[in-house]
């Protein structure tokens, strides 16, 4: 169910099961794989359920809109809603569709920019906030703060994110941090659109929430053919270098519709 209210543009109110409007705010790391540039979104923003360490998904509310500010174009987005449940173990279902199980809702503020001088630039950051009960251990307060810049024409996008996980247990005086960015550029040539993306990721092997992650690190190069207006096919090349453990390498295939 999506109950939508707009007042006008400096105020939009929704109440669902939606997508977190954190550093990706309006950005094209999209759901639809035949809309996206690459064969697949970002390790960082992976979905819950795929092992992903971000909370992509929440149920809840939020209001967003215009901040008057002339040719800066500011924009707003505050959230409110059940966050997710703690990763570990993922088996379980990550998003809380129903009930908190902290019964402590989880909060998210952005901020970002769509100056005129600039077409198709967007910048700004955000900060998120929730309470996590992993079995057997402490409560865990979690704080993620991110930031991007990105800028999308017809035929060029160069993508820029980069955020921390700050994890804090209860009664521990450690503090796990874990950076992450990714940058992914791309420029059309006719049908031909050839990328790039770097990406890295560095938890703590003794991280409470996600100990599997790790440092994983490393390119990809790929080149997108748009067939027709409804298909894309696209060949990829990943290297993933692993703390610990041998270098990944994949190569991917894919053929995505839009319809």
């Amino acid at each position: 169910m999506v109950v939508q209210y707009s007042h006008s543009d400096y105020f939009k109110s929704l109440l669902a099961d939606t997508t977190l409007r954190s550093a990706t705010t309006d950005t094209p790391i999209i759901i639809a794989l035949g809309f996206q540039t690459t064969t697949g979104r970002p390790f960082l923003f992976q979905f819950e359920d795929r092992g992903g360490i971000l909370p992509i998904h929440t149920v809840g509310a939020s209001a967003s809109g215009l901040i008057p500010s002339g040719h800066l174009g500011l924009h707003y987005v505050a959230e409110v809603g059940n966050g997710r449940a703690s990763r570990s173990p993922i088996t379980e279902e990550p998003v809380q569709n129903v009930v908190d199980d902290q019964n402590h809702k989880a909060f998210n503020l952005a901020l970002f920019a769509r100056p005129d001088a600039v077409r198709g630039l967007q910048v700004g950051f955000s900060a998120y906030r929730d309470l996590l009960a992993p079995v057997n251990q402490p409560r865990i307060g979690e704080t993620i703060f991110a930031a991007h810049a990105v800028l999308v024409r017809s035929k060029f996008e160069w993508l820029n994110e980069a955020l921390l996980v700050r994890h804090a247990p209860n009664g521990i005086p450690r503090i796990f941090n874990t950076p992450g960015f990714y940058t992914q550029v791309s420029k059309q040539f006719g049908s031909y659109r050839p990328y790039f993306r770097y990406q890295y990721v560095n938890a703590s092997s003794a991280e409470p929430i996600f100990p599997d992650v790790g440092l994983r690190r490393g390119p990809s190069f790929g080149l997108r053919y748009d067939a027709s207006e409804t298909v894309a096919v696209k060949l990829q090349y990943d290297y993933t270098a692993l703390r610990g453990q041998p270098a990944v390498n994949a190569l991917a295939l894919q053929v995505g519709f839009t319809f």
